[in-house]
């Protein structure tokens, strides 16, 4: 039985080829900011435990006697300007942060649309995309806050009594091994709750966004019309989950060293320019406010140049990929298919 997973290696590969090359600096571009801006857009109560752990005086017989980690938060003191700073940051970087995840919901359609037209057009897109995009939006956040919600109960359950004391000003005695097996029951508890929402946003956005924009629906309508195509070709997904997982890897592996060797690169200007101001404050003796917020202006702008080139780097990866899953989820069923006439014809027999 031929796979569409194993035939549609090359189609991607061929479709990415020419939708890049011959080189079109201002389609580049445009990509580039697309996947900049993509790459934003992410048991029961065991309370007794600290009171049953045996101390040195009740267990003489002991080697080592247990440790608490004390904290007494009575003790703790912020001023009120500070508590004030503090919360307006993070009501500012919230803020930002859902700006960001909206425009990056609305920002797949702009991305798939223009894969199969092989043109961008951002501003045009955003203009058409903007309610699915917050309706993607949308359904990302309930996962999240699901997950969040899941991870919070737990660490409710794990830690109700230290948080109760904390939150009335209490001192709070925590013993050692109830650190260790709260934080590794979390451990277990986010990997059980995150994995599966890991796998929900990533089968989103590469399958659900095009049946989406293809039957023009909502999100879970484009859901349950997947899970119906996978439900009679669950062979074809299997594979096609192998082959995608296996090529991510590969493909990270790779970007991975490039942007290495680049980062190095890219960082030699910003040392030596980073030494001279360094070497500057040494032989005046002080640092000035100008030199700390020249160095910390720096810094941001070889993270912010780094980050472009990743980008760059990115655009015919993430392309690839998108173009796979797209090939695979248009051989799922035709009406979800949004390439239309560049969509290369499968060459063997398939079967469900």
């Amino acid at each position: 039985m031929a796979l569409y997973a194993t035939e549609r290696i090359d189609d991607a590969v061929s479709l990415t080829r020419s939708l890049l090359f011959p080189f079109d600096a201002g389609l580049w571009a445009r990509l580039a900011v697309v996947v900049f801006v993509l790459g934003f857009g992410s048991g029961g109560n065991v309370t007794s435990l600290g009171s049953n752990t045996p101390s040195a005086s009740s267990s003489a017989g002991s080697a080592t006697p247990a440790t608490d980690v004390t904290v007494d938060p009575g003790s703790v003191s912020i001023a009120s300007e500070v508590v004030a700073v503090l919360v307006a940051i993070a009501v500012v970087l919230a803020v930002l942060w859902l700006v960001l995840a909206w425009l990056g919901a609305s920002l797949e359609f702009v991305f798939v649309e223009g894969l199969s037209r092989r043109s961008i057009a951002i501003r045009q897109g955003l203009g058409r995309h903007w309610g699915r995009g917050l309706r993607l939006f949308g359904f990302r956040l309930a996962v999240l806050a699901v997950s969040l919600a899941l991870l919070g109960t737990a660490t409710l359950a794990l830690f109700w009594g230290p948080i109760t004391t904390a939150l009335g000003g209490g001192s709070v005695a925590v013993s050692e091994t109830r650190i260790f097996v709260g934080v590794a029951t979390l451990l277990f508890v986010g990997a059980v709750v995150g994995l599966p929402a890991i796998a929900v946003h990533w089968l989103t956005t590469q399958l659900v966004v095009p049946v989406m924009l293809a039957r023009d629906s909502g999100v879970l309508t484009a859901w349950r019309a997947l899970l119906g195509a996978i439900r009679t070709q669950w062979k074809q997904f299997g594979a096609y989950l192998l082959v995608a997982i296996g090529l991510r890897i590969a493909t990270s592996i790779a970007a991975g060293i490039v942007l290495a060797i680049v980062g190095v690169v890219l960082a030699i200007p910003f040392l030596i320019v980073g030494l001279l101001l360094g070497l500057g404050a040494i032989t005046s003796g002080t640092i000035t406010a100008p030199l700390a917020v020249g160095i910390a202006l720096l810094a941001v702008a070889f993270v912010l140049v780094l980050a472009l080139v990743s980008a760059v780097v990115h655009v015919p990866i993430e392309s690839f990929h998108r173009y796979f899953a797209l090939l695979i989820v248009g051989d799922f069923e035709s009406d979800f298919d949004v390439l239309g006439e560049i969509r290369p014809p499968l060459t063997d027999d398939i079967e469900p």
